[in-house]
């Protein structure tokens, strides 16, 4: 197993002049990163191929250097699956490919049928319960080091093909720089709420951390928490994309007394949102979530599931650091206590521990750019043509 770092062993020469196809389900917002790295590629001087279903993300492909091939490599039709196979191994042979990268959702079993086709290296992302055809891969990236663990503690064979990966977040997109205080007023005036409001804004969470969500907030009326002397403030749940109205959540707010308090809309301006709370809430399942909030110096709270308590890798909290270096805090599953002191300590920040808070969590963004998350897949990538052994 590799630890991160290699990334600085990558020799671009090695990579120059080589063809390398990655497989995707589909050229649309899953295939971000696939799009970077065959950016990253053709900088390098080779040549990146893009198989999968089209999607708005071909032009940009090809804009940045990547040469779009279509093919739907997610297909469960038996035949169609077939059909996959003998193209994506004509392709392979044809285009003289000398790597192939299937990344998540994609057919692994297609995919490793071009590459023994071809006798090249096949490079796949690590999915839980995936098909095992995945597992035969010359080199295996595992976004969760708790997976990567996991899984050689299980078959101690993969040893030696596992690295670690992560998902690159575009931090120049996500920076107080770029994000105009208009696009944070909007959100405030949407929401009908005044400049002055503190807002604890929830983003992307499944039903049963809303339920934590909710008590939280009943709990902290209770306390005075939402109008006194020193503050007022609302708790704001921002559906994600695509994400219906949701008549339960409402009733709920209803039933508990938080009406007017408690509020739900949908608002595509993530970095917005971001800027505009006192502290973000997240669920421990949205690594990129949780990375853009910290890159724009929102103070996070993380939001673990039933079973899934321990180490974050995405956020820094007690116990793992120190409470001055905390970028965020992480909630165990169960009762609100949690939630409630982190959002208590959140809006109390003073002006310098809000600021150190910021430091810290803007250097703990850098470490899961998209420029990292390329050169280390790059650097997988280039052990295979003799460099980094």
């Amino acid at each position: 197993m590799t630890p991160w770092g290699v990334e600085g062993e990558v020799d671009s020469q090695a990579l120059f002049g080589r063809t390398i196809l990655q497989i995707v389900p589909a050229l649309d917002a899953s295939a971000l990163a696939c799009v970077e790295v065959a950016a990253s590629l053709a900088e390098a001087g080779a040549r990146a191929l893009v198989a999968g279903a089209p999607g708005r993300l071909a032009s940009e492909l090809q804009a940045r250097g990547g040469i779009f091939v279509p093919i739907a490599a997610a297909t469960l039709n038996p035949w169609r699956s077939w059909l996959n196979r003998r193209k994506l191994a004509r392709l392979a042979l044809r285009e003289g490919v000398e790597l192939i990268h299937v990344h998540a959702g994609a057919s692994a079993r297609a995919a490793l049928h071009a590459a023994k086709q071809a006798r090249v290296p096949l490079v796949a992302d690590y999915e839980p319960g995936q098909d095992s055809a995945a597992l035969d891969a010359n080199s295996l990236i595992f976004y969760s080091r708790a997976e990567m663990e996991e899984a050689v503690a299980r078959q101690p064979n993969l040893a030696a093909r596992a690295f670690r990966g992560l998902r690159g977040v575009d931090l120049r997109q996500f920076s107080s720089e770029a994000v105009d205080c208009a696009r944070v007023r909007r959100l405030r005036d949407a929401l009908g709420v005044k400049p002055h409001v503190r807002l604890v804004i929830a983003v992307g969470l499944p039903p049963e951390r809303r339920q934590m969500f909710l008590a939280a907030a009943a709990q902290l009326k209770a306390k005075g928490f939402f109008g006194n002397e020193t503050q007022d403030a609302r708790f704001i749940w921002l559906r994600g994309e695509g994400e219906e109205a949701s008549d339960a959540f409402d009733a709920e707010v209803a039933r508990l007394g938080l009406g007017g308090y408690v509020l739900q809309s949908d608002w595509p301006d993530r970095a917005a949102a971001c800027l505009a709370a006192a502290l973000v809430v997240a669920p421990a399942g949205a690594p990129t979530l949780c990375i853009e909030a910290q890159a724009l110096g929102a103070p996070l709270a993380v939001l673990q599931t039933s079973g899934g308590a321990g180490v974050v890798e995405e956020i820094c909290a007690p116990p793992q650091v120190e409470p001055a270096q905390r970028t965020g805090w992480l909630i165990p599953p169960g009762p609100p206590a949690g939630l409630i002191r982190a959002v208590e300590d959140a809006t109390r920040l003073g002006a310098t521990a809000r600021e150190n808070l910021v430091h810290h969590a803007r250097a703990h963004a850098r470490n899961f750019s998209s420029e990292r998350m390329n050169a280390l897949t790059l650097a997988i990538y280039a052990r295979h043509f003799g460099a980094g052994e």
